[in-house]
């Protein structure tokens, strides 16, 4: 295995198994995060992008099956045991969740809550002042003074809750950061704050970064690639200029009219339900390039000119 790539994800299928049947969220996702890389998982509300993070970390509920191969530095993570996936978790891949105000203990302080996490990652036993002067320097990295240890969460604003949950997920150094929508629910000056503090602290650490968002704009402006999901599906792989500049596939191309304001309508048609997939593309009902093969067979990922896409394309033109 390449020795720049820290996580690399293979032929990845993930299923609920629900009172209503089998729902498949992810369908063979494969991609790679290299040493010091920011890659963007862009993708609608629905599209599969939060459980491929949460299977990387070992967090999905029991009535998930989990197909294909997760190696985080060559150790293929979906074959550990409970144990092993807690010492990775936290010390070597750390998330930040959406929504901080849910993932916050109400009737903790702040301080407390980064404590608990540092004792519970760290490599070695600290004593009581160690874990304090530690919490407080993971405070000061966010922008945070000392005098927020003994805040609640209900106390700070949503901008400061966000830089608590990033001091939790930092405790122990990760070298994996998955930050999921972290710039939900704030305003566009708290937005560009926290950009700018996950960017500062990606560079700090020399950490890697997966950004989970359906926004287009913080994929432009974080990442160095763009994964592009779809109904479970990842439908284009691409550098990130290449992808705003020549998209490949055609739902990345009805995306691109609408981000650079060549097209005010939006795609035709709906999101599919993932219990009621279409046979053959799941774009193939709102694609207008759609041929016959679109509507009977799933594509394949090929690689095209650095892009590693998932279409029909190359077929029909």
């Amino acid at each position: 295995m390449n020795s720049e790539i820290l996580l690399d994800i293979q032929d990845l299928e993930i299923e609920f198994h629900t009172a209503w049947g089998r729902v498949r969220v992810a369908d063979r996702i494969s991609f790679t995060i290299k040493d010091r890389e920011t890659i963007c998982l862009l993708g609608e509300s629905g599209s599969g992008k939060s459980v491929i993070a949460l299977a990387v970390l070992g967090l999905l509920p029991d009535n998930a099956v989990v197909r294909g191969k997760i190696y985080y530095r060559g150790r293929e993570l979906l074959s550990l045991s409970a144990g092993e996936k807690r010492r990775i978790r936290g010390r070597e891949i750390a998330m930040i969740f959406e929504q901080p105000m849910g993932c916050l203990n109400p009737v903790m302080s702040i301080g407390a809550q980064i404590v608990e996490a540092l004792a519970a990652n760290s490599e070695r036993r600290l004593g009581n002042k160690e874990l304090r002067e530690e919490a407080l320097r993971r405070l000061d990295e966010v922008g945070m003074t000392g005098q927020s240890f003994n805040d609640y969460p209900h106390e700070l604003s949503g901008g400061m809750q966000q830089r608590v949950m990033i001091a939790m997920a930092l405790a122990c150094r990760p070298k994996l950061l998955i930050a999921d929508e972290p710039t939900t629910a704030l305003d566009l000056t708290v937005q560009r704050q926290i950009l700018d503090l996950l960017n500062d602290l990606k560079q700090h650490h020399a950490a890697s970064l997966l950004i989970i968002t359906h926004d287009p704009g913080i994929a432009a402006e974080m990442s160095d690639s763009v994964a592009v999901m779809y109904a479970g599906t990842l439908m284009e792989h691409t550098g990130v200029q290449d992808f705003f500049q020549q998209p490949v596939h055609p739902y990345s191309q009805a995306l691109h009219k609408i981000i650079s304001g060549k097209s005010l309508q939006p795609i035709p048609g709906d999101v599919p339900n993932l219990m009621e997939l279409p046979t053959g593309c799941p774009f193939h009902p709102r694609c207008e390039r759609a041929g016959m093969i679109c509507r009977t067979d799933k594509p394949e990922s090929t690689r095209r000119k650095g892009t590693i896409l998932r279409c029909h394309y190359d077929r029909l033109n």
